[in-house]
């Protein structure tokens, strides 16, 4: 009605909009301007279903990999279909959760994600998200409680361990692909296995080849066999490290002595090459294991003169770096490869080269013929004829271009032309800077408080180029993301378009709708609604295409890290680094319309704000900055998840979950 009364104005505004006398014209068109409020007023979109829970919804989590709603209220969980706006299955809420729920304390839910997988757990149950299927739980299987989960590689299967005594656990081989349970394995420590928190718990050290799953809990090594589960190998051994030699036919554990202040799971439970923490010490000792029959492979075990920090496997031999030094050995008998051990701190890796190995440390490298002598007298920098200097302790990483090379460590940014010894300037950075790597254009990203700085020599982008941006709350700005013809930059309170070079094309900060600080409540939903910023596998499931903004020491890691893992992919090593794992993971699990869907839905970018005295959720095209759509929620504390691959909004009302589709 209101349309039909909009259109027959405009045309009794048009028919009639011949010369009038200047008063009548202004009652028109206050006319059509009123009416054309009322019809804006109206068109707020409205959802497409709703679905009445059992009581107030608690959260809305959207499952990464099914991309299902998981809906958390304090009577229960719900999965839904969002197309249907129908509930899939339900789990009601008992015992102590259900008590504090009821008497309105903070009792939280009894379910839980399996990472990696299209799985949940209630309680002591494993079922399907997408089908509610359940597939092992304690009474039936009959353990007590779940210690911990991996992915299995190969088998495409999630492998669970459940306690059923203080020493004694079983091993649950599921298929993600069909619910099967593939096999089941029992086995036993020399210690109390701990259950605490997935990862800092019974489970450390978890690695796995083809073939074989190694593993350590309560102070024992595990070597189990993949395709039927059967235990190879049970060792009363202290184990800091594991990992299986380049050959695969032995697994080689590295004792377990660290100063460090963290329990043993995480003092060096770590697999690729560098720990969350960085590097550390840990025992003297290395010794080996056949993978096949579980007997040791060498004859005495390899004594390091300190303690272990970190391996390569190079030539065909393994390269052992401890805290004072490193050496070359034999990996298939255990003994010396070189007869004189290299003598340096922070030594990083090896390289073999025709005249004998190129030792790498600090920001050095010295070359070593094939026992280990030293071939050079004094070691050579790393990068050639340019002052840059390190401290011991200090991390650096290096962006080499035609024109010069950049160096960033956790405090500064250091350019150097080439062919020139001084640097040409350098950038003392701050606790709050935040860094970012632009790959396809191969530009440095600088944000902090005010400006923007992109480091590119080759393109003359350097410290004179810095581009003043007044961010509302530079410290809340999370991540960038290339477009076509420059960078999103964005919190969940604000965003600033730039092009390559950081000039500002257009920026907004929307007010959060309520007083004081109660939106913060909510920072995290917000900020993952929009996302793209989390890790890799939900910017897998969720299509998205930005970037983590992170601070200088973060940042030197992860390219070292990273680094690293295209080295070792490059030397066809078996180990497997999380990143392209995950991406693996994500592409064997995800749905294929749901995969390919992103495709459609990565130019918006949602913020809740207040506007035109409605509390809103504004889609906002990433290029242009243009308002595409609006969302009257209507609420100060908004629980909303955004799902772009079905595009579909998830928006709590107390008890009642909103289903909102957008374009």
């Amino acid at each position: 009605m209101i349309f039909h009364e909009f259109f027959c104005c405009l045309v009794d505004f048009v028919t009639f909009a011949q010369p009038l006398k200047k008063e009548t014209m202004k009652t028109r068109l206050f006319s059509l301007t009123f009416i054309l409020t009322i019809v804006l007023g109206f068109s707020q979109k409205k959802p497409d279903s709703s679905i009445t829970l059992d009581s107030k919804i608690v959260n809305i989590n959207l499952h990464q990999i099914t991309g299902i709603p998981v809906v958390t209220t304090g009577g229960g969980v719900y999965g839904i279909d969002g197309e249907k706006g129908e509930k899939i299955w339900e789990f009601n809420e008992t015992g102590f959760v259900s008590a504090l729920n009821s008497l309105g304390q903070e009792g939280g839910t009894s379910f839980s994600e399996i990472p990696m997988s299209p799985f949940g757990k209630f309680n002591q149950t494993i079922f399907n998200i997408r089908t509610g299927n359940k597939i092992i739980d304690d009474k039936t299987n009959g353990y007590k409680k779940f210690i911990d989960n991996k992915f299995i590689y190969g088998k495409k299967a999630i492998l669970f361990f459940a306690k059923v005594e203080k020493t004694i656990a079983k091993l649950f081989l599921v298929s993600v692909e069909n619910d099967a349970v593939l096999w089941e394995s029992s086995i036993e420590s020399n210690k109390k296995m701990v259950s605490g928190l997935t990862g800092f718990g019974g489970i450390s050290n978890f690695i796995e080849n083809n073939d074989r799953i190694a593993f350590t809990t309560g102070k024992t090594v595990f070597l189990i066999n993949k395709e039927d589960g059967k235990v190879i190998l049970t060792e009363k051994y202290d184990a800091g490290r594991l990992f299986f030699t380049e050959d695969n036919k032995s697994l080689i554990a590295v004792e377990n002595k660290s100063s460090s202040l963290i329990g043993g799971a995480l003092k060096a439970g770590f697999t690729m090459g560098l720990s969350l923490l960085g590097k550390k010490a840990i025992g003297k000792e290395v010794l080996a294991f056949d993978v096949n029959t579980g007997e040791e492979a060498w004859k005495k075990a390899i004594k390091l003169d300190e303690g272990f920090v970190d391996y390569q496997f190079e030539d065909g031999k393994l390269f052992l770096m401890h805290k004072d030094g490193a050496k070359l050995y034999d990996y298939n008998t255990g003994k010396e490869a070189w007869k004189k051990e290299f003598k340096k701190s922070k030594v990083k890796s090896v390289e073999k080269t025709s005249e004998g190995y190129m030792v790498y440390y600090k920001n050095k490298k010295h070359l070593v013929d094939n026992t280990g002598k030293k071939i050079w007298k004094r070691p050579q920098k790393v990068i050639e004829n340019v002052d840059f200097e390190v401290d011991d302790e200090e991390e650096f990483t290096a962006f080499e271009y035609d024109n010069g090379v950049i160096f960033v460590t956790s405090n500064r940014i250091e350019y150097y032309e080439k062919g020139e010894e001084d640097r040409v300037y350098r950038i003392k950075l701050r606790e709050d800077d935040k860094l970012n790597y632009d790959e396809e254009n191969n530009n440095i990203i600088l944000v902090r408080r005010k400006s923007i700085a992109v480091l590119n020599p080759d393109k003359g982008l350097g410290l004179d180029e810095v581009k003043k941006i007044d961010f509302h709350a530079h410290k809340r700005i999370s991540a960038i993301e290339v477009r076509d013809n420059g960078y999103f930059v964005y919190s969940d309170w604000e965003y600033v378009i730039t092009d390559f070079k950081g000039n500002t094309v257009k920026k907004e900060h929307f007010k959060q709708p309520g007083e004081g600080l109660r939106h913060l409540k909510n920072v995290g939903a917000v900020a993952l609604a929009f996302g793209g910023a989390a890790t890799l596998l939900t910017g897998v499931a969720n299509g998205a295409s930005g970037s983590a903004l992170h601070g200088a020491g973060t940042f030197v890691g992860q390219r070292n890290l990273a680094n690293q893992g295209a080295r070792q992919a490059r030397k066809g090593t078996n180990q497997m680094y999380a990143g392209a794992a995950m991406v693996d993971v994500g592409n064997l699990l995800w749905e294929g319309e749901r995969y390919s869907a992103f495709t459609a839905t990565k130019k918006s970018a949602f913020f809740y704000t207040k506007k035109d005295d409605k509390k809103v959720l504004l889609q906002v095209d990433k290029d242009s900055g243009e308002i595409t759509e609006s969302f009257e929620f209507g609420v100060n504390e908004p629980k909303y998840k955004i799902d772009k691959p079905s595009k579909r909004i998830y928006f709590r009302k107390g008890k009642d979950l909103k289903i909102f589709t957008y374009n």
